[in-house]
């Protein structure tokens, strides 16, 4: 049995036990849903193995009624829900600012509070003897735990001073490396379509140029140095 250790707990406790509910009464609906899948399709099996062996026997008749039925119950329950939703929402909406902080502490101490009261008397007796006496200590008395030696017995351990909590999982599956992969496609299709429109080719030239042009400019100057330079004549 699951009791709350500390007024904090209690606080939280009828919380735990509302989605405890939703989640049974959710596996409770899927089973019966599994159910009723099953037992369809075994009538549906049967009612075809039936057809096969006397074809000209009739179908049964569609019941549009019951269908109706159905549907309906299903839209009065949303509608129901809807209404009440609304109906909450609008009378929020219609108080003044300063008293919906005030009627949600209300909800949840209304909620809360008589969890947290029947923790607070509980903590308040709790009581070794009985345990002691069991185990053949022969105490036949009330052994009270007081707060702090309560806390003591129930609280929860926590790290050392310099430990840290490791979040990473050593037997975890080892997931593929879309993002890298991703990249690698937007680097391969960007350089495809740069070379296909000829930019990679001219920022190669535009970057070999220059060292053409020198190369070319010095061989010109070497060759004028090593040319004769033509004669002068002086004017009469």
């Amino acid at each position: 049995m699951e009791h709350p250790v500390s007024i904090r707990q209690a606080f939280w406790s009828p919380y735990r036990r509302i989605a405890r509910l939703i989640g049974e009464q959710l596996r409770k609906i899927a089973a019966s849903r599994d159910k009723a899948v099953e037992d369809g399709t075994t009538a549906g099996i049967t009612e075809a193995t039936a057809r096969a062996e006397a074809p000209k026997s009739m179908p049964a008749p569609f019941d549009i009624a019951k269908f109706a039925g159905i549907f309906a119950a299903i839209g009065l329950a949303l509608g129901a829900l809807g209404t009440a939703m609304a109906a909450l929402i609008s009378g929020l909406i219609s108080l003044p600012p300063w008293k919906i902080p005030v009627v949600i502490a209300g909800v949840i101490l209304l909620i809360s509070g008589p969890s947290m009261i029947l923790a607070w008397l509980k903590l308040r007796q709790r009581n070794l003897g009985p345990l002691l006496d069991a185990n053949g200590w022969a105490v036949n008395t009330r052994a009270k735990i007081n707060l702090p030696f309560g806390a003591s017995l129930t609280g929860v351990a926590a790290l050392p001073k310099g430990a840290h909590r490791s979040l990473d999982d050593p037997y975890a599956e080892k997931k593929l490396p879309w993002k890298t992969l991703l990249l690698l496609l937007v680097l391969v299709v960007t350089t495809v379509f740069l070379w296909r429109e000829g930019l990679i080719r001219q920022g190669v030239d535009r970057l070999l140029k220059p060292g053409v042009q020198s190369e070319q400019s010095d061989e010109a100057a070497g060759a004028a140095l090593e040319s004769p330079e033509p004669p002068t004549t002086a004017p009469e």
